[in-house]
């Protein structure tokens, strides 16, 4: 009799057990759109392997499938991914101020002024002429003032978008740190929490690079840049974002440390927008800026011919372009007080000598007229082609690091995403395992109610 009953508690404890596997299956099903979700895995063994010093029996264990190494993988690939787009967006509209065509813009400003000079050449004395050379004067200077503005704007953006992007992960980081206390807290592990930090873990990897360390109790720690920390168990550590400071010292952590040189993922596109183009065109950080460099120097070649020339009168020439040291580009601009017939378009020799200058200087091949040793056409252009060029590779590195991004996340997903398919065989498996475990416990305990029966004297 007591083999029957040892029988009929193993073969209950096949039917829990298979019960169990059942409900993990259903689980991974309902949760194949969640995001983070690692597909669990019911392992059954046909003996008892759990060091209890229980009887024999099935004996089942839930693990999750979810791998560090894939995570990293596909969190790197997004920082990667995040960052090219990011500055493909945020380079897109600073392209569209450097019109190469000639159609508009600085460049269209340019040859604008060597037509008005080289007509006004003909007619020295002409003051419609002289009218129409101030006038285009003035379009070259408003065409700089439109462009500074339109960068000042971008990085006013960008300046914007890094304190938004900042309390992005900040606000990550504090749910990190809150996930790890559940994790620390709770019996059993949770896949519920496990998903959601692994979700909160990938969004933050899209905003800045992470290095992810799960610690023995399966809290994990996570440092920006591979040094700076945002969590460390229970503990978040908030960022703090200053543009305005020196690259490497723009962004500091509230537990201390070193700030890497760069970053990666949308923080670190929008600093490089901000260093490496913004500044670079506009000057910060102790440069003064291509685009300053461009507008003094030219503005400064026009007032030095017209300073060496004189007017009809015989009397010196003046200067007309004005512009504050600190930010030509965005202050260029035509004396309003000077006049057409202050022009100085004589030169020693001829007559209209200052104004055939003017003419031939936008595009001048003389040392005298280059402004480091380009004429201003082609300083302009070789600006122009160095955004057009940052925007190009912006847009290569974008195209390739979402195809790495997918595979990443392809990869990860055969190994501990929901298949479907799967879970289908799983759920046939446990549920024909589960009936004749049934139908052994049904046997077995009709066996022992007949034992019972058998063994116990009729009454009489």
């Amino acid at each position: 009799m007591g083999g029957l009953f040892s029988t009929l508690g193993t073969a209950s404890a096949a039917l829990e057990v298979f019960s169990q596997a059942l409900g993990v299956s259903q689980s991974n099903i309902a949760n194949v759109s969640t995001p983070g979700f690692a597909a669990q895995r019911a392992n059954i063994l046909p003996i008892d392997t759990s060091g209890t010093g229980s009887s024999g029996g099935d004996f089942i264990t839930v693990s999750s499938s979810g791998n560090a190494f894939t995570d990293a993988v596909v969190q790197t690939a997004s920082s990667q991914a995040s960052a090219s787009q990011t500055q493909a967006a945020q380079l897109s509209p600073i392209n569209q101020l450097f019109d190469i065509t000639g159609s508009t813009g600085i460049l269209a400003a340019f040859q604008q002024f060597s037509t008005a000079f080289a007509s006004l050449s003909v007619s020295p004395n002409d003051s419609v002429a002289g009218a129409a050379a101030l006038t285009a004067a003035g379009n070259v200077a408003s065409a700089f003032q439109t462009v500074a503005a339109g960068l000042d704007s971008q990085s006013t953006q960008v300046s914007s978008s890094v304190q938004s992007t900042t309390a992005q992960i900040n606000a990550l980081s504090a749910t990190v740190s809150e996930l790890n206390i559940q994790t620390i807290s709770s019996p059993q592990p949770s896949p519920a929490i496990d998903a959601n930090l692994r979700s909160s873990l990938d969004q933050l990897s899209t905003l800045i690079d992470i290095t992810v360390t799960t610690e023995p109790n399966g809290s994990v720690s996570v440092l920006a840049g591979g040094q700076l920390p945002l969590v460390l168990g229970d503990q978040s550590y908030a960022l703090s974002a200053n543009v305005a400071a020196a690259p490497g010292a723009q962004i500091s952590s509230a537990a201390g440390g070193n700030s890497p040189a760069s970053f990666s993922g949308q923080l670190g596109a929008l600093l490089q927008t901000q260093n490496g183009t913004i500044a670079q065109l506009l000057g910060g950080n102790g440069q003064p800026g291509r685009l300053n460099t461009l507008a003094q120097g030219f503005a400064d070649l026009v007032n030095t011919a017209l300073s060496s020339g004189t007017n009809a009168a015989g009397n010196p020439g003046v200067p007309i372009f004005t512009y504050n040291a600190a930010n030509p580009a965005g202050t260029l601009a035509v004396d309003p007080t000077v006049t057409a017939n202050q022009l100085g378009l004589a030169s020693a020799t001829e007559s209209n000598g200052v104004a055939n200058q003017l003419a031939a200087l936008p595009g001048s091949t003389a040392a005298a007229g280059q402004i480091g040793g380009l004429s201003a056409e082609g300083l302009f252009s070789s600006i122009a082609a160095l955004v057009g060029q940052q925007l190009s590779d912006a847009n290569t590195a974008s195209t390739a690091d979402q195809t790495t991004l997918t595979t990443a996340q392809s990869n990860r997903q055969r190994q501990s995403g929901v298949s479907l398919d799967q879970e289908a065989v799983n759920i046939t498996d446990y549920e024909r395992s589960y009936e004749a475990s049934a139908k052994v416990v049904s046997i077995l305990s009709q066996l022992t109610e007949d034992a019972i029966n058998i063994g116990t004297p009729s009454a009489g």
